[in-house]
C-alpha cells in the first residue's frame, strides 16, 4: 500500500474516495489509529456520499484492535469536538472539510482533546505500514460498539451559551452538516432565520463546500432582501465561517473578530501570521496583547490554552472563542458573533474599520530545495531588515506595511502575502520581494 503514503498530511489524513482512500485502507487505518492511541473513541462524520462507508470501515478497524467505539453519526465537527471533551474519549471524524465532494479524510484528537497532527500523523503512517506493530485483538477482546445521538446535548450546550434576542440572520450552510444545527439553535433563542442551502446534500450543489467571496452571492442578496442584521456561511463540516454585514458586504476574519471583541469580552487575542495589521492596531490601542502563531488551527488552539486569550483568529475563517470548548467550532463562533451583534445594538457596518489592501502571490519552488531556500531567505532578510519575525516562514514588518514569505506544507510553492495602507504600496512591496525570492531560488536549483 505504499502508493497511499501521500494521504498522511500535516494536519489530517485525506484523499480522493476510491482513488487514494477506500474502505480497505480506512479499515487498516482504524487499526493503526488504535495502535497509536489506545483509548475509547467517538466517531462521527460529515454529509459526504463516501462518509458512511468510510466511517463504518474506520470503526471496524478500531474495534478489531480492541478499542470501544461510540458512533455519533453524521454531525457537524463541533458536535464531535463537544463529544470528545464531554465524554473524555478520543475522536475520529470523517471529513474533507471544505474540499470538493469526491474528497474525504479523517481528523483525529486524543481523549484529552489534543489534536493529532504533524509528527503524530506520520507516526500513524509508520504504524499503517508495519504489520508487526499493529495491535490485533483476540476474538474475545474485540471492542464494543455503541451509538449515541449527541445532537440534542450539543444543541443544548450551544443554546445555554447564547443570549435570547431577536436578530434577523441569514444562514448559508452550503449543503453541509451545519444545516442540522445552525437554523434550529438560532430560532430556539428568538432569532428570525432565513435559510440558504440548508439541506444536507453530498454533492454540495448550492455553492460548493467552501465559502469564498466568489460563491456567497446568494447569501449577500438574501441578507439585503431579508433586511437581516447579518449573514453567515459555513464550510462542509462546519468549522469555518464567513460573515457578511447588514448590507450584504463580506467581512474579513479580522473585521468579524473586532465585532466579537466590541460586543463581548475584550482581552488578549491569538492571531496567525497572515492576519491583517488592522486587528493588531485595534487590539493594541486598547492595551491588550496579540500573540502571533503559525498558520494552522493547532497552533491557534494550543496558544489559546497556554495564554488564556479570549479569542483566536485565522485569516481563513477559523475562530476559537473562549466559551467552554477550546476548539475552532464554527457554530459556537456563530453563537458568540450573534450575541456580540445583539449587545452592540447598531449596524455592523458602523463598527468595523476599513481594511488595508492585502495581496497574495506564489513562486513555484522544487520540493527538494524549498525548505533549504526558505532557511537561506530567512537569514538573508534577518540581516537586512530590523523588524523580522520567524514564527512561520519570515515576516518583515515596516512602519505601515508588512510582507510574509512562507513555504507551503503541501505544494511545491512558496507563498507571499503583503499588506500596506495603499494598493500601490502593497504592489511595490510584493514585486520587490518576489523578485528577490526568484533571484535567490536560482542559486538553489538542482543541478
Amino acid at each position: 500500500m505504499e502508493y497511499v503514503s501521500h494521504i498522511f498530511r500535516r494536519y489530517d489524513i485525506r484523499g480522493v474516495f476510491n482513488k487514494d482512500l477506500n474502505v480497505e485502507i480506512m479499515a487498516r487505518l482504524g487499526v493503526a489509529v488504535a495502535s497509536f492511541h489506545h483509548a475509547d473513541y467517538v466517531v462521527g462524520g460529515d454529509g459526504r456520499g463516501s462518509t458512511i462507508p468510510l466511517k463504518l470501515a474506520l470503526i471496524s478497524g478500531l474495534l478489531s484492535a480492541g478499542v470501544n467505539v461510540t458512533d455519533i453519526g453524521v454531525v457537524p465537527i463541533g458536535a464531535a469536538m463537544y463529544a470528545n471533551l464531554r465524554l473524555r474519549k478520543a475522536m475520529a471524524y470523517v471529513t474533507a472539510s471544505h474540499l470538493p465532494p469526491e474528497w474525504n479524510g479523517v481528523k483525529l484528537s486524543r481523549a484529552n482533546g489534543d489534536l493529532v497532527v504533524g509528527d503524530n500523523v506520520y507516526a500513524i503512517r509508520r504504524l499503517f505500514y508495519s504489520d508487526s506493530e499493529l495491535e490485533r485483538a483476540r476474538y474475545d477482546g474485540v471492542g464494543k460498539l455503541s451509538r449515541l445521538d449527541i445532537l440534542p446535548s450539543y444543541m443544548g450546550f450551544l443554546s445555554e451559551q447564547m443570549e435570547s434576542s431577536s436578530l434577523r440572520i441569514v444562514v448559508d450552510c452550503g449543503n453541509g452538516v451545519a444545516s442540522l444545527v445552525a437554523p434550529y439553535v438560532l430560532r430556539n433563542n428568538g432569532h428570525g432565520v432565513c435559510c440558504v442551502n440548508c439541506d444536507v446534500d453530498p454533492r454540495f450543489p448550492g455553492r460548493g463546500s467552501e465559502p469564498t467571496l466568489e460563491n456567497i452571492k446568494e447569501l449577500e442578496d438574501a441578507v439585503k432582501k431579508f433586511k437581516a442584521n447579518f449573514g453567515v456561511a459555513f464550510d462542509g463540516d462546519g468549522d469555518r465561517t464567513i460573515f457578511v454585514d447588514e448590507r450584504g458586504v463580506p467581512l474579513t476574519a479580522e473585521q468579524a473578530a473586532i465585532v466579537m471583541l466590541e460586543g463581548g469580552e475584550f482581552g488578549d487575542i491569538v492571531a496567525n501570521v497572515e492576519c491583517s495589521m488592522v486587528l493588531e492596531e485595534y487590539v493594541r490601542s486598547r492595551g491588550k496583547k496579540v500573540y502571533r502563531v503559525p498558520v494552522g488551527r493547532t497552533f491557534m488552539i494550543n496558544k489559546m490554552r497556554e495564554t488564556g486569550a479570549i479569542l483566536g483568529v485565522e485569516s481563513s475563517g477559523h475562530y476559537v472563542v473562549r466559551r467552554g470548548i477550546n476548539y475552532d467550532d464554527g457554530l459556537l463562533t456563530l453563537v458568540h458573533f450573534a450575541d456580540a451583534v445583539a449587545s452592540l445594538g447598531k449596524p455592523i457596518s458602523k463598527i468595523v474599520p476599513q481594511v488595508y489592501p492585502l495581496l497574495r502571490d506564489k513562486v513555484p519552488v522544487d520540493d527538494r530545495i524549498k525548505f533549504e531556500l526558505m532557511e537561506h531567505f530567512k537569514e538573508k532578510l534577518k540581516t537586512e531588515y530590523g523588524n523580522v519575525e520567524t514564527v512561520d516562514g519570515v515576516r518583515v514588518n515596516f512602519e505601515s506595511s508588512w510582507i510574509l514569505v512562507r513555504p507551503s506544507n503541501t505544494e511545491p510553492i512558496i507563498r507571499l502575502t503583503v499588506e500596506a495602507q495603499t494598493k500601490d504600496g502593497a504592489l511595490e512591496l510584493l514585486r520587490k520581494f518576489k523578485a528577490l525570492l526568484v533571484k535567490e531560488a536560482e542559486k538553489f536549483k538542482p543541478k
